[in-house]
C-alpha cells in the first residue's frame, strides 16, 4: 500500500490507534484485489448477449464508483443467468465496497462452499470478516482460500498484511515470499517483499526485488516509492561494510559462494570502489554494468535469473545507460533529472517504447530465496 511520502509502513501503522489500523488494512485489502479483476480474469460462456452486456455494464459503473448502480445490474444479471459465478462473485465484491458486509459474505460464502469460489471471492470473503472486526475468521478463509488455491499470489498477499498488521515480520515476509513462488506473475509480492527486507540485514533481496516490482507497475507512486527504496537498499549494502565485522587476520573467505544470494552479493561487493565516493545514480549505472559482466562471466549459467537476462539485453540494446537514470535519477535529485531529460529528450521515449515492447515477466526459477528469515529481523518488529 502507499503511504504518500513514507515508504516506512511498519513505522507508519506504528503510530495509529487500533481502529485507524483496522480501516487502513481494509483500505490496503482494496487497493492490492479489488481493482486487478482483469489479471485474474477467467473466460466466462455467456448464456447471451444481454446478460454479458449488463455484466459490463455493472463493471462499468463499479468502475465509476457508482455502487448502487453496479449493485442492481448485478442482481438483475444474476436473475436470469444464476449459474455464472462471476456475476455473484463481482456482486460481493461490490457489496464490499459498500461496507455492505452483511450481504458480501451472504452472496460468496454459498459459492466457496460448493467449491466454485476463486482465490477473488476468498480474498473479498477475509476483507468482509475484516471489515466486521473478525480477524481470526479473516485469516483461516485466507488459509482456506490458499488450500484451494496454492497458486494464488493474491490470497498470500493479503494473509501477508495481515501478519504484517499484527506485527508478525517472519510470518508476513514468508507469506510474501511463499507467494512468489506460487505465481511469479503477481508482482505486488515483490514490492512488499523489497519492503520487508528493508528492516534486514539483507539488503540484497530489497534490491532484486524492488527492481522486479518496478519494471512491472513501471508508473505509479508506489513505483516511484520503491525506486527510492533500491537507492536505499544499495546504500544499505555498501554501507554494511564500514559497520558489519571484520574478518579476522588470516581467515581467508572461500571464493566459491555456496548460494544465489551469497553469489549476488559477493559480486557486489568485490565492486565497492566503484562506488567509495557514494550510492548516486551515475556511479550505480558503472557498478551495474560491472556487475552484468562479472556475472555473465561467472554465475550466469549457474543461477540464470530473468531480471538480470533483462538488464543485459538492456545493455546490448544501448538502453542500460538511459534505464539506469530512469530507474535512479528521479529519486536522486527530481531536479537533476528533469534537466537531463530536457538535454537527451529522445532518451526517456525510446526507452519506454523499448519497455512496452519487451513486458518483463518473472519465471518460476527465479525462486532462489532460501526463505531463511527467523534471524534477520531486530528484536524490536519481530
Amino acid at each position: 500500500m502507499f503511504v504518500p511520502e513514507c515508504w516506512n509502513y511498519q513505522q507508519f501503522c506504528g503510530i495509529l490507534p487500533p481502529v485507524m489500523k483496522q480501516i487502513l488494512f481494509v483500505f490496503s485489502i482494496a487497493l492490492s484485489g479489488l481493482f486487478i479483476t482483469n489479471a485474474h480474469a477467467q473466460t466466462t460462456t455467456w448464456p447471451s448477449p444481454e446478460v454479458e452486456q449488463m455484466y459490463k455494464d455493472a463493471r462499468q459503473y463499479y468502475s465509476q464508483g457508482n455502487l448502487r448502480q453496479a449493485i442492481i445490474t448485478y442482481q438483475q444479471a444474476i436473475q436470469i443467468a444464476p449459474e455464472i459465478m462471476i456475476l455473484h462473485r463481482d456482486l460481493g465484491q461490490a457489496y464490499y465496497m459498500a461496507g455492505d458486509y452483511e450481504n458480501a459474505l451472504n452472496t460468496l460464502e454459498p459459492i466457496v462452499k460448493t467449491g466454485a469460489g476463486d482465490d477473488q471471492c476468498y480474498q473479498v470473503i477475509a476483507a468482509s470478516y475484516v471489515g466486521s472486526g473478525e480477524n481470526k475468521k479473516a485469516r483461516n478463509t485466507l488459509q482456506k482460500g490458499i488450500e484451494r488455491h496454492p497458486k494464488s499470489g493474491l490470497l498470500y498477499h493479503e494473509m501477508g498484511k495481515m501478519y504484517e498488521d499484527e506485527n508478525e515480520s517472519v510470518y508476513a515476509l514468508e507469506s510474501w515470499l511463499n507467494g512468489i513462488a506460487a505465481d511469479p506473475a503477481y508482482h505486488v509480492n515483490y514490492y512488499e517483499a523489497a519492503r520487508m527486507y528493508m528492516y534486514t540485514n539483507k539488503p540484497v533481496w530489497a534490491i532484486l526485488y524492488g527492481e522486479m516490482f518496478v519494471n512491472i507497475e513501471q508508473q505509479t507512486p508506489r513505483a516511484n516509492e520503491t525506486r527510492t527504496m533500491i537507492m536505499d537498499a544499495y546504500r544499505k549494502l555498501f554501507g554494511s561494510l564500514a559497520t558489519g565485522e571484520l574478518p579476522k587476520y588470516g581467515n581467508k573467505k572461500s571464493n566459491q559462494p555456496e548460494n544465489f544470494e551469497e553469489a549476488v552479493y559477493t559480486t557486489y561487493i568485490k565492486l565497492s570502489p566503484v562506488v567509495s565516493d557514494g550510492v548516486t545514480a551515475e556511479n550505480l549505472t558503472m557498478l551495474r554494468t560491472r556487475f552484468l559482466m562479472d556475472w555473465s562471466i561467472q554465475y550466469a549459467a549457474k543461477y540464470p535469473f530473468t531480471l538480470f537476462t533483462r538488464q543485459d539485453e538492456l545493455l546490448r540494446s544501448s538502453m542500460f545507460d538511459i534505464y539506469n537514470e530512469w530507474l535512479f535519477g528521479r529519486s536522486e535529485n527530481q531536479q537533476f533529472f528533469e534537466a537531463w531529460k530536457k538535454f537527451h529528450p529522445e532518451a526517456i521515449p525510446s526507452l519506454e517504447t523499448w519497455l512496452q515492447q519487451h513486458p518483463y515477466r518473472p519465471a518460476a526459477t527465479d525462486a532462489y530465496n532460501k526463505k531463511e528469515i527467523d534471524d534477520i529481523f531486530p528484536k524490536r518488529i519481530k
